[in-house]
């Protein structure tokens, strides 16, 4: 099967990413226990299913109460040939009872590319988790499959 940076001839982009939360800010909502607001970003990679590797920086903001609650997440992608691939997730955090251990599941869309994907448009969906509370340093897993449109 011919694959380029994740395409498949079948029109999926198949990958996981690890990145690290490099800053968090937020604000405690009075209205409920642990109820925050903020905003958070980080640094990390994504992984291929074709071995291609990719660069990101992660941008988001929640609504979680004891880490629970909903996200909106951008990831910048950009490759070795120096294309760019920008997606969107709006999703959820839930099964977290202490702010830690939250999993996550959202549907994504590719909100534009340069290079390789500049005329690249697709939708599709997210999984993933992290171990710890939302914090610097903190890891987080992800893995998406997207349909080209």
């Amino acid at each position: 099967m011919f694959c380029f940076n994740g395409f498949s001839q079948t029109k999926e982009l198949k990958f996981d990413m690890k990145y690290q939360i490099i800053s968090n800010d937020f604000l405690i909502i009075n209205d409920s226990l642990n109820h925050k607001i903020g905003k958070a970003a980080g640094t990390g990679s994504a992984l291929f299913k074709d071995g291609t590797n990719a660069e990101v920086r992660i941008f988001f903001i929640y609504d979680y109460v004891k880490g629970n609650g909903d996200f909106i997440e951008y990831y910048l992608l950009t490759f070795p040939d120096e294309s760019t691939l920008t997606i969107q997730a709006k999703g959820r955090s839930f099964g977290s009872t202490d702010e830690s251990m939250p999993l996550f599941t959202a549907q994504v869309i590719i909100a534009g590319g340069t290079g390789a994907y500049a005329n690249f448009k697709g939708t599709g969906g997210m999984s993933g988790n992290r171990k710890n509370i939302l914090e610097s340093g903190s890891i987080v897993k992800l893995s998406f499959d997207i349909k080209q449109q």
